[in-house]
């Protein structure tokens, strides 16, 4: 199992509709459309993680 760099959650890489790989939460989520439909699905760990603004483009990052 993977884990993230920053804060040491498991997290598991999907490959999105365009082939590229995106680090997700491991755990699955539901969601509910504005049309009722339900979906399961990963978040992805960026929008969970304490650090992800480290990891985005252009940020200064701090070695800890």
């Amino acid at each position: 199992m993977a884990r993230c760099k920053s804060c040491g959650a498991e997290i598991r890489w999907i490959k999105t509709t365009a082939g590229n790989p995106m680090p997700c939460n491991q755990e699955q989520q539901t969601f509910v459309t504005p049309d009722g439909q339900t979906l399961r699905g990963h978040v992805p760990h960026w929008a969970t993680c304490p650090h992800s603004k480290q990891w985005k483009r252009g940020a200064q990052r701090e070695l800890f």
